[in-house]
């Protein structure tokens, strides 16, 4: 059966090209007075993968709730709530625990909910419950000890969300994975004061200088396992681009002011189909990989 990212049938490499349409600033973090740009030692600028991560997480998941999904995976979307605690599915207690008793009977050989008893329990073997988890649900339901039953819907619920398949969530890893971006870029230093919220009033001794890029380019590269044509997160990753291809995405620090906007300029991919893979491509992906431009890659994850 094939769940997630086993077995493994396409591995596409993307690199996209930005352009920086308005100033840009990566920080170290702190409240210094001077608050410098991210380096590696040797000198380079840096923007991190979790940044790039981030802001791709942030324009899937509200494209996300304006999809039509069915099945699962609409309940997984609609469920989806991101706390500090992290990602949960149950923000609608009633769906969840209507889910939840479906989930059960499910378990217990009665197919529910559109679910199929046997796959379900491959399916929780995969994500590493044991026959004794699986028995001790099947006898005592939604009252199995630590919550159990209601821990294994959720995690049932999270393997099916399109969000979670793309960047991961406590269940499953995500299928893109960023780099870090390093490129050269000559900076300077912009002056920006601090304002209480309460008051709207600046803050006394708050003036500080941030290191900004305001002008450059500079590349991403992702790889993505398993974007399979046609499936629930390959669409949409294909309405993430689009969007990312004609509003662009915002990086980094004071975004607010605008700041840290990106422009699109150019996308280019290589995709191997493991299922087919006969010339080796995988050793080689540049070279022997199917090459696509950004408008038919995005048709071809469509389906």
């Amino acid at each position: 059966m094939k769940i997630h990212l086993n077995p493994l049938e396409y591995k596409t490499i993307g690199l996209l090209d930005f352009e920086l349409g308005s100033s840009l600033h990566i920080g170290i973090g702190g409240e210094e007075v001077q608050r410098e740009f991210l380096r590696l030692p040797t000198g380079e600028l840096v923007i991190p993968s979790s940044t790039w991560k981030g802001a791709f997480r942030n324009i899937s998941e509200q494209l996300a709730k304006s999809m039509k999904f069915n099945g699962i995976a609409a309940l997984a979307v609609e469920s989806y709530y991101e706390s500090k605690s992290g990602i949960t599915y149950r923000s609608d207690k009633n769906k969840f625990e209507k889910f939840a008793e479906d989930f059960v009977k499910t378990l217990r050989g009665i197919p529910s909910g559109g679910m199929n008893s046997e796959e379900l329990v491959l399916m929780m073997k995969g994500l590493g419950y044991t026959e004794e988890d699986i028995l001790e649900v099947r006898e005592k339901g939604l009252e199995a000890a630590e919550d159990l039953a209601r821990v294994m819907a959720e995690d049932y619920i999270a393997i099916n969300c399109p969000i979670g398949k793309l960047y991961g969530n406590r269940t499953i890893t995500g299928k893109v994975r960023f780099f870090d971006s390093i490129f050269n870029a000559k900076t300077h230093f912009r002056p920006g004061i601090g304002i209480e919220r309460s008051s709207g009033k600046v803050k006394e001794n708050a003036l500080y200088f941030s290191e900004i890029v305001s002008f450059g380019n500079l590349r991403l590269t992702f790889i993505a396992d398993n974007l399979s044509p046609g499936a629930d997160d390959s669409k949409l990753f294909a309405n993430t681009l689009e969007a990312i291809k004609f509003v662009g995405i915002s990086i980094g620090g004071r975004k607010s002011v605008g700041m840290g906007h990106l422009k699109l300029s150019n996308g280019i991919f290589y995709i191997v189909d493991f299922r087919k893979d006969e010339n080796l491509a995988i050793g080689n992906p540049f070279k022997k990989g199917e090459k696509f431009n950004l408008e038919s890659f995005i048709s071809w994850i469509r389906g």
